[in-house]
């Protein structure tokens, strides 16, 4: 039952576009995640990062979608409702996709051959802190494919 209706909300979540259903669908992640995820704090730690980098896109979404009903205007930049509401709902599609991929992580739905590709994406995303002191350092970016890497291998 469990499996079906996380394909039935994977299905929503990539091709409704209307915001109330997208609420929704968060919503009843954040429900799900709350009765059948045991980690979800220690996954909640991670998600704290991928937020950030994520709003940071914000501003180039708005520059970038400069069509539609002008809220107001800064400087030269309008902001508009399709920007916002653009911005929105990629942003609610992120956050659903990540809750259901950690329900999927949780109930072990997938089988163990795609299980280590799950693994590997929390390494990742356990390690995109690292990328802000490395770009402190002023390191080249092949420094930090080489360090994500040697990390995932003493991990595994």
């Amino acid at each position: 039952m469990l499996k079906s209706s996380l394909l039935i909300l994977f299905v929503l979540n990539l091709f409704v576009k209307n915001m109330t259903v997208l609420g929704v669908l968060l919503f009843i992640g954040v429900v799900l995640n709350i009765i059948f995820n045991k980690e979800l704090l220690k996954h909640l730690k991670k998600l704290k990062f991928l937020i950030f980098i994520y709003l940071t896109t914000f501003l180039a979404q708005i520059y970038y979608h400069q069509e539609g009903e002008v809220l107001f205007k800064i400087y030269s930049i309008y902001v508009t409702k399709g920007g916002i509401l653009n911005f929105a709902s990629s942003f609610l599609r992120i956050i659903n996709l990540i809750l259901l991929s950690w329900l999927v992580n949780t109930q072990n739905i997938l089988p163990k051959s795609l299980s280590s590709y799950q693994r590997v994406i929390e390494d990742v995303i356990e390690l995109i802190p690292e990328v802000f002191k490395i770009f402190k350092s002023k390191r080249k970016i092949k420094w930090f494919f080489r360090y994500i890497l040697s990390q995932i291998k003493i991990k595994n």
